[in-house]
């Protein structure tokens, strides 16, 4: 089957003239999640990661990947595709095309697919061999006969009670950016952008509440592009009240056709897909900068903060639930990994505002928690006992905030080894937590002191360490991160009022994983003749593992942390609890 596919590629490119294609994982917005319709690369490949890019040429298929994803994809991926590991050796698949490519060859990719940057960066790199950049389209559309429909999801209206912001609210401080940046017109393609500024959501992409959309201020309009048929009356209404047209999704491109010449356009060319960059008229001015939608979101208000943190403890009580029952009960019956993150759910489903999960749950036990992003299927699914760790990374979305959060527990007896790994990360995880830093400090800049305890001891781990998180949105919300890397969201400042997770690990291949995770707010810490400093507040609440935690290698200030985060959780999640769970948490709190 999966050979008859690749067959039926290569075909479509003899026909279209290109010696090689790019097949990404994502849609036309840049979703970093998408609905099964955009899965092509899956579809050709056989590998159900989130992230990968497939080269395919008359005598090659490849798939590159990063380290989450080396041992799964080696598992999934269908002969004769070959599976090229990212930021290692090997080539990155840019340069293994310049080198496998003859000169005046042709590449072709879906326009769709692929941001304005993108396309831009690799024109430039094959410049030296001529080769060109093709834009064949969708050329699964017509291979691909079983492909699953576009989702078709009703929007609905998200409260401003939860919002803090009208849309109006929202869309005057958009115009008063514009204006001091000295542009009319703006386009927004980011999914979660277009959410947030009008106070919408959906259900097209599993765990995400977006909806397929674009939004244009342009000619002084107010334009949403937009299925018409998935808003309902009452917020059609409500966004004409607010003076927004409402335009058939599929019309953006001839809109953008029509913006006036000589105007100037705010887009993001990151974000932006080429084909509607391609569309803006030649004698437009192009101002090319993070989309300001994706800066205001990023930087909470005081009402998105108040409720931000009231799901955090509603969630904390979901998980504590379930950590409390799980080791009540792993020893009286059968409980798996699949099992496990459904109890989850369930805990997570009777709490107030609930609305879904915000990821597929990295439920994890024993070598298949040195996966990063594992997620159990019925084949690796593993009975979870007290011979090794078990990860639960997981979260929830709420009408007042989204969560993610991961604890690593030890039901039985676990190695000394196991203890000191636990203890390493864990010394990073306050590190960075208790960080006190100048204003305009960026993500790489911080991210160091999360890994500096395990890399005195020669470890180290290959993803990074936190990411921005959205208010009712997607799980991963730029612009801010934490990486190593001086590039993407590590290389934007840490601003007050922005959410990051806070979540260091370690992996010991075929042996056990180990992550804790919790959410950060940036907050004022204090102001001096050098200038303006921040810190970080820890807004997630569940108990750590005093049973992995080696107390001889932490420091006073160390222990101090965990005491007082204990009491703190302690205080806040005991007036919720029944009495069986609060004498859990009493006991799991108590000072080290």
């Amino acid at each position: 089957m999966y050979q008859k596919r690749l067959a039926s590629i290569r075909s479509a490119m003899i026909k279209k003239c290109v010696s090689a294609v790019i097949i990404p994982t994502t849609d036309p917005h840049q979703s970093e999640y998408i609905t099964d319709y955009w899965k092509c690369r899956e579809w050709l490949t056989g590998f159900k990661g989130s992230a990968g890019i497939a080269i395919i040429t008359q005598n090659h298929a490849g798939l590159w990947t990063d380290s989450r994803y080396f041992i799964q994809a080696e598992n999934e991926l269908i002969p004769p595709f070959v599976l090229h590991k990212q930021k290692t050796k090997a080539p990155e698949y840019i340069d293994w095309l310049f080198k496998n490519l003859k000169f005046s060859d042709s590449i072709g990719f879906n326009g769709d697919l692929f941001s304005a940057f993108e396309i831009e960066t690799l024109t430039k790199k094959f410049q030296l061999k001529q080769i060109k950049m093709v834009d064949t389209e969708d050329i699964f559309e017509t291979l691909w006969k079983d492909r699953p429909q576009i989702p078709f999801n009703e929007v609905f209206d998200h409260n401003v009670s939860f919002a803090g912001k009208t849309r109006i609210n929202k869309i005057e401080e958009l115009k008063i950016q514009l204006k001091n940046i000295g542009a009319s017109n703006l386009l927004v393609t980011k999914l979660d952008d277009i959410a947030w500024l009008l106070n919408m959501r959906g259900n097209d992409i599993m765990y995400n509440p977006v909806a397929a959309s674009y939004f244009m201020i342009a000619q002084n309009q107010l334009m949403l592009f937009i299925d018409i048929k998935k808003i309902p009356e009452s917020l059609s209404n409500s966004l004409e009240k607010d003076k927004i047209i409402i335009l058939p999704y599929n019309e953006i491109n001839q809109n953008i056709k029509k913006l006036k010449e000589y105007s100037r356009i705010i887009i993001d060319k990151k974000t932006t897909n080429i084909s509607l960059v391609n569309a803006i008229p030649i004698a437009c001015e192009i101002i090319d900068k993070t989309n300001i939608v994706t800066k205001l979101k990023a930087i909470k208000n005081t009402t998105e903060i108040s409720n931000f943190k009231n799901a955090q403890v509603r969630d904390g009580l979901a998980l504590c639930n379930f950590l409390f029952w799980l080791e009540q009960n792993y020893d009286k019956e059968t409980i798996t990994e699949i099992s496990a993150a459904k109890k989850l759910e369930q805990f997570r489903s009777v709490q107030e505002n609930f609305m879904g999960l915000s990821f597929n749950s990295i439920s994890a036990f024993g070598a298949n928690a040195a996966l990063p992003h594992y997620a159990p299927n019925e084949t690796t699914n593993k009975v979870i006992d007290d011979s090794s760790l078990y990860l639960i990374d997981s979260g929830g979305q709420y009408l007042d905030g989204t969560t993610d959060i991961t604890r690593t527990v030890a039901l039985g007896n676990p190695s000394n080894e196991q203890i000191e790994d636990y203890t390493l990360v864990l010394k990073g995880h306050i590190k960075l937590a208790t960080a006190i830093f100048p204003k305009g400090t960026k993500g790489y800049q911080l991210d160091t002191l999360a890994r500096e305890a395990l890399w005195k001891k020669g470890k180290d781990y290959g993803h990074g360490t936190g990411h921005g998180i959205g208010f009712f949105l997607n799980v991963h919300e730029g612009p801010q991160g934490f990486s190593t890397e001086a590039n993407g969201p590590a290389q934007n400042a840490i601003e007050l009022g922005m959410l990051i997770t806070n979540e260091p690990g370690f992996y010991l291949e075929n042996e056990y994983g180990i992550r804790i995770e919790s959410i950060l707010l940036c907050i004022e810490n204090k102001t001096t003749k050098f200038g303006e400093f921040l810190t970080f507040e820890t807004i997630s609440y569940c108990p750590l593992d005093s049973k992995l935690i080696n107390k001889e290698l932490l420091t006073n200030e160390e222990i101090n942390w965990i005491n007082e985060y204990h009491k703190k959780n302690c205080d806040i999640l005991l007036p919720f609890t029944s009495s069986e769970l609060g004498k859990w948490i009493q006991e799991k709190t108590k000072p080290l």
